[in-house]
């Protein structure tokens, strides 16, 4: 906004020379001051008196800020001079002007142009950057399952917060101890972030071979935003009812599977979340030991290991000279396998009921705090096939290796040869390093056991 400062006997005439878009401010000379000592607003370009009054407005805005202001005189009889300086006055200030925003374009183009190259280069360092370390997917939170179940029946729902970011979220997997596709379409599953948005979530069809327990659920792209918590939500839409299973216990009730009445459970939901960029294919919920084998899986079932004959020890290293040993413990529930420094131990739970197996996974976990990494794998055969011929390790699934102290893993086998029958179970375990074997506590928790559908079944 521009503004002039006007002696007050020439107002009249300044006010009709002037454009409307000049704000006049008048001043009594004689008094030396503003009208009620009002604000002036705007950029003030000059000051106009009246004609042979120019000294003496100069002398009354000499001890105020404008002091150096260009004074114009006015005539009122010849108005023409005044109007041909003010538009003098003013076509210098939109040359000044222009000029301005000329001088501030040049140096925006010249900045715009030295920096081009560096971020041509920082480009070329992120896509390197994102060559090597593959950035693109992560899995931010991993809880695995322990052989706690917690049950959800019609109608009932739960919610849990997951301690991860929902930016970026595109997927979670939650893993249960039996088959749910049939029921698939009655259970939702939500993701809440922390303005309230809810993000419905899909399931998406497990890869065709084995089905090792999870379950994938996933956005229709990732989460946007600026740090979010994180909430997940189950409920059960219809008369149908589910297991799901459960991880470890927390202390914090928010992170606890909480239902309408309060924590369901001292536990986690056992679940995996991914967080990716947009379209980016995560890895498979199913271990690559399937091959281009077809399996179809009928039923599934949880098994532990209370309801499993007593172990024996099958195998063990010739040379071993220290502490080797298998049995079952109750207060665990959970069968102990203990290794040798020499090499693995095995094993064998004989005579089971797995007609029609097609897979088994074991979930283990190292069960002293003090204890080194070890590796777990397990096997099946039919009844007395290992007594036999004595090769149980052609029958073993491919080894969990390096798991630390208290971790939990899943181990996984497809039988080698087609069960029809009873069967017996190898459970085998080693260290990962060469070290002592103290404390090599090797737990085998429980079972999944998934028997594959008959060929009538498959053709009905």
């Amino acid at each position: 906004m521009t503004t002039l400062i006007v002696d007050a006997r020439v107002q009249d005439i300044a006010r009709r020379l002037l454009p409307e878009s000049v704000e006049i401010e008048v001043l009594d000379q004689t008094e030396r001051r503003f009208p009620a000592d009002q604000l002036i607003e705007g950029d003030v370009l000059g000051a106009v008196s009246l004609a042979g009054q120019k000294k003496a407005l100069k002398a009354a805005l000499s001890d105020g800020p404008f002091s150096k202001v260009a004074v114009f005189e006015l005539d009122p009889g010849e108005p023409r001079t005044f109007s041909e300086s003010v538009i003098s006055l003013l076509l210098g200030e939109l040359n000044s002007a222009r000029r301005e925003i000329g001088e501030a374009r040049l140096a925006a183009a010249r900045l715009r142009t030295e920096s081009m190259g560096t971020t041509a280069r920082l480009r070329e360092i992120e896509t390197l950057l994102y060559t090597l370390g593959n950035p693109q997917l992560v899995n931010a939170l991993s809880w695995q399952p322990t052989g706690q179940m917690l049950h959800l029946g019609a109608g009932q729902s739960l919610s849990q917060f997951l301690p991860v970011n929902a930016v970026g979220l595109t997927a979670v997997d939650l893993w249960f101890p039996g088959v749910v596709m049939p029921m698939i379409d009655a259970f939702s599953v939500m993701l809440e972030d922390a303005s309230g948005a809810i993000y419905p979530m899909q399931a998406a069809q497990p890869d065709m071979g084995l089905e090792t327990g999870w379950l994938r659920f996933t956005l229709p792209e990732p989460v946007e935003g600026v740090g979010r918590n994180c909430k997940l939500h189950i409920e059960m839409t219809d008369d149908s009812s589910l297991t799901l299973g459960l991880s470890q216990p927390v202390p914090d009730p928010d992170f606890r599977a909480t239902g309408a009445g309060g924590p369901l459970a001292d536990e986690t939901l056992a679940l995996r979340a991914w967080q990716s960029l947009g379209g980016v294919r995560l890895p498979s919920c199913s271990p690559k030991i399937s091959g281009s084998q077809a399996v179809s899986i009928a039923e599934s079932k949880f098994v532990p290991a209370s309801s499993l004959p007593a172990p024996e020890i099958f195998a063990r290293p010739l040379q071993a000279a220290d502490h080797v040993s298998t049995a079952h413990w109750e207060n665990e529930n959970a069968i102990l396998v203990h290794p040798s420094r020499k090499g693995p131990v095995c094993a064998i739970l004989r005579d089971i009921d797995l007609a029609g197996l097609s897979h088994v996974s074991a979930l283990v976990t190292v069960g002293h705090a003090r204890a080194p990494s070890l590796n777990f794998a397990i096997g099946v055969a039919p009844h007395g096939a290992v007594d036999e011929d004595g090769y149980w390790q052609r029958r073993m699934g491919p080894w969990v290796s390096g798991l630390p102290a208290q971790g939990w893993a899943q181990a996984h086998c497809i039988p080698v040869e087609p069960i029809t029958g009873r069967a017996d179970l190898l459970l085998a375990v080693s260290l990962a390093a060469d070290v002592p074997n103290d404390l090599s506590w090797g737990l085998f928790r429980g079972f999944r056991v998934s028997r594959g559908a008959s060929e009538e079944e498959e053709r009905g």
